[in-house]
Order: structure tokens, then sequence, then C-alpha cells
């Protein structure tokens, strides 16, 4: 193999495998939805510029997508109607449920029909309503049924104990009268509270709390200020005058020493620097004297 073939398949082993990378003609590694040459892939996937484009791309996809279910969907339709012969499918929902209704009355009327003997429902067979019984009177005790006249035998045992039964039902009321609770809470004095009746139930009692505005709070906890008489006045004015008097005088005094201080100081250094210079002049006196002499001689 030559040099070319090494460099082709070099180059062909090192491209890029995505859906979006292309190369041209000449080997150059494009984006295809973004339409521009690119060096580094990796580096060109993170850009700004690549992201909007797959977004775009597959913000274009789903409205294709969805274009085709709504083709589909209305092609669907005309197919549906016809397999039913013109009746949509809630039409023929409804008509079933009709007759499937009718054919369950048909099967009760036949059942109820033979069932019972004939003649039940005449007026001979039929039970005797009870007489209306009198008003009881307001007290503890209940009301005592009237008696009712039992009905006739129809020949059929199971039916003749049935309307026994009807009529052997005690319908004494079971309602205590007005007087009799009014009596109950006579005797027991107090009436019963919501603890006493039901005593599982728990109840919280909490001492009464009494709320304080801010400004009312504010108000008791600093009590007011008597308020100062002219002479009171008077005096503490007086007061605040001498004592800013004394500190006026306390800063004079101390203004005065620091000068003083100062003073002496500055006395002293020119003390010594007067000692210093006479002490320089007597030094140089004798060596003049010296050389006076031995220009004499």
């Amino acid at each position: 193999m030559d040099a070319k073939s090494l460099l082709r398949a070099k180059k062909a082993e090192a491209r890029i495998n995505h859906p979006y990378a292309a190369y041209n003609s000449a080997g150059v590694l494009r984006c295809s939805i973004c339409a521009v040459p690119v060096k580094q892939w990796d580096a060109h996937l993170l850009t700004k510029q690549h992201r909007t484009s797959v977004q775009r791309e597959k913000a274009e996809q789903q409205k294709l997508a969805q274009a085709k279910l709504k083709s589909n969907s209305k092609r669907s339709l005309p197919v549906e109607a016809s397999a039913n012969n013109g009746q949509s499918p809630k039409r023929s929902k409804i008509i079933q449920k009709e007759e499937n209704d009718d054919d369950d009355d048909d099967d009760e009327e036949g059942a109820g029909t033979g069932g019972l003997p004939a003649g039940f429902f005449s007026s001979g067979n039929r039970p005797k309503s009870p007489s209306p019984s009198p008003e009881p009177e307001t007290t503890a005790g209940p009301s005592i049924p009237s008696k009712t006249v039992p009905p006739e035998p129809t020949g059929d045992s199971e039916l003749d104990d049935f309307l026994s039964s009807l009529n052997n039902d005690d319908t004494a009321p079971t309602v205590i009268s007005t007087t009799a609770t009014k009596q109950q809470q006579s005797k027991g004095g107090i009436r019963k509270t919501y603890k006493e009746i039901i005593p599982s139930q728990t109840a919280y009692e909490a001492a009464p709390v009494k709320i304080i505005q801010p400004d009312q709070q504010q108000q008791t906890e600093e009590p007011e200020e008597e308020e100062e008489s002219e002479q009171e006045r008077k005096e503490r004015l007086e007061r605040e005058e001498r004592e800013e008097i004394v500190r006026r005088l306390e800063d004079e005094e101390r203004a005065q020493e620091d000068a003083d201080s100062r003073v002496a100081s500055l006395k002293a250094r020119m003390e010594m620097l007067k000692k210093r210079r006479e002490a320089k002049l007597g030094k140089s006196i004798p060596k003049d004297k010296s050389t006076t002499d031995t220009n004499g001689a």
C-alpha cells in the first residue's frame, strides 16, 4: 500500500459517526442541521447555535408526526361509518340496549303471573287494613295496637302463613313521648352535658388568653412620665448651665496645663542648647590664645 491509501484509511477511521455529522467530497466535516464546516465536533455540540438547531429540528418532526396522525384518523372515520351500514356506533349501542330492556320486562311479567295463584289481587284476599287506633295520651307507656281480623284462607298454606304474619306484626310505637322526657329531666335535676352523654369524647379546656396589641404593650411597659412644673424646669435649666460652665472651666484648665508643659519643655531645650554653645565657645578660646602667643614670639 502507498502513502495515499494509508492516509485515506486513517481519515476513514477518524471519521465521526453522528446523525448530524456529514462529509463533503473533499472530506471536510460539516453539521447537517447547522450547515457550517466543523473542526472540533465535540466543541460544536456544546455551542448555542447547534442546540437551537436541534430544538428546531425536533419541533418540526413533532409537527409532522401530529399532521400524519390527524390525516390517518380522518381516513379511518369513513371506513368505520361504512362498516356500521350508515349507523354511528353510539346509535347502535342505544338500539341494542333498548332491545335488551324489552326482553327483561317480558321475562319479569311472565314470572310474576305464573308464580301467584289466580285471584290473588282480588278484594277478598287482600288483608284488611287495621282500624285507626285512638291517639294515645301523653304518658310514658307505649300505645296498644288495635286488633285486626285474620284474612280468609286461600287454599295455599304458604300464602296463608305470609298473610297471617303481616297481621301479627307488632306495630306498637317505640318512641318515647315528650312528657316522658320531661319527667326524666325533672328526676335527673340538671340537664346532662355533652361530656356525660358521650364519655369517650375528650374535652380540652384552657385558660382565657388576653390579646394585647403592640401599642398597648408599649404603653403598659413604659409608664407615662409626669409633666414637670415651671419651677422644676427652671431648676433643671440652671443645673444644666452650671454643669456646662464647670465642663468648660475644666477644658480650659486642661488646655492651660498642656500649654505650660510645652513652654517648660521648650525652655529646658533652649537652656540645653545654650549650654552646648557655651561649651563649644569655651573650647575654641584657648586655641586662639595659643596661636597668638606663637605669632608674637
